[in-house]
């Protein structure tokens, strides 16, 4: 994972297209057997050990990542194969933009602005405790902003966009992404069986996921671990919060630079959130319209959707080849032991607003 935040974080060495196709190639094609091989075992887990089957809840979703896993700290993986395991993000993506073909505008509208409002809460609330919690730990400001950007809203994308902003190190930035991602690797195979033990519906359980867990991409693989509603309530709900990145992103570093009123007096807060909006958010509004008007068949909605349900396995499958057990070691223990409080008292709230409170 740190190696990977690194390549994430750092500038990446100028060579033309041709050549990073032709690089990622042979981990692509690697990406492609462990995905095949995730759809395959759980055709087979289902038919032969149904009853493994209904308690692991087993499907291509977990099995993708556990092959990755197993690959990568098992057997190893060549070097060769490298450059093309870095499209996970890309490819979860373009899940979601897709996802865009399954709904319309009056489905949308049934996450409701209650919805909206206990995703804003849960997000602003995770920044507050993270900061408030951090005067009992020994670390920088800047640090602790990684921190609370990452755990209130979508992990990766949310760190990168405020480690320049609050001058973190480039080592801060990598420790807050392994931190986030081991979080989210143990939700992603726990959450499903807690779902399960409370009761919880697809779309309740999709809706806490979609709060609860911090990277995106592990948002929509633990849903579609539950089910495919819960996947698609994951990423309905993954949506609203990454929408409100800039604004909370914006936050953190008002935060960091309270004591600094000349460093924050200098931000323009408007070009600054136009700078951090996520631009797959409007991609996936224009599937959202595309379809609201009609324009798409159902025929093509369920090519689409097979489409989708591959790009999501693609990416699932790289998430696990990239996923290093010994990071878990290398993260060190107070951003975790801070990090794993924050997330999981956002969680426990989440889930508690979920099942008693959310009209799902």
């Amino acid at each position: 994972m740190f190696n990977l935040a690194q390549t994430q974080i750092g500038q990446a060495q100028s060579e033309s297209l041709s050549a990073q196709i032709t690089k990622a190639i042979p981990g692509l094609i690697l990406v492609v057997l462990v995905a095949i091989s995730a759809t395959w075992a759980e055709g087979l887990i289902k038919e032969n050990f149904k009853k493994i089957y209904e308690i692991a809840h087993l499907n291509y979703v977990l099995l993708a990542i556990i092959f990755g896993m197993i690959i990568r700290n098992t057997v190893g993986v060549p070097s060769v194969v490298e450059p093309g395991l870095k499209y996970s993000t890309i490819l979860t993506k373009t899940g979601i933009v897709v996802m865009g073909t399954k709904y319309t505008l009056a489905s949308l509208a049934k996450v409701g602005t209650t919805s909206m409002i206990f995703i804003t809460v849960t997000l602003f609330g995770t920044v507050a405790l993270m900061f408030w919690l951090r005067k009992r730990f020994t670390m920088s400001d800047s640090l602790a902003g990684c921190l609370a950007s990452g755990f209130a809203v979508c992990g990766v994308s949310a760190c990168v966009a405020t480690g320049p902003a609050v001058k973190a190190k480039g080592q801060e930035m990598c420790y807050t992404i392994a931190t986030i991602l081991i979080f989210g690797l143990l939700a992603l195979f726990t959450f499903p069986m807690l779902g399960h033990l409370f009761g919880l519906t697809e779309n309740q359980f999709g809706a806490w996921v979609g709060v609860g867990i911090v990277n995106s991409a592990q948002v929509l693989a633990a849903g579609m671990a539950y089910g495919q509603d819960a996947g698609l309530m994951a990423g309905i709900y993954n949506m609203g919060r990454v929408v409100l990145l800039p604004f909370v992103v914006l936050y953190v570093v008002m935060m960091v630079l309270k004591n600094d009123s000349k460093a924050a007096g200098e931000i323009n807060k408007s070009q600054f959130i136009m700078d951090k909006f996520p631009v797959f958010i409007v991609a996936f509004l224009v599937a959202v319209l595309a379809n609201t008007m009609g324009m798409f068949s159902k025929e093509e909605v369920e090519m689409a959707n097979k489409f989708m349900i591959w790009a999501f396995t693609l990416g699932f499958a790289s998430i696990g080849l990239t996923t290093k057990f010994s990071d878990m070691k290398d993260a060190g223990k107070d951003g975790i032991i801070l990090g794993f409080i924050v997330g999981l008292a956002k969680a426990a709230f989440a889930l508690i607003v979920v099942k008693f409170f959310l009209p799902l």
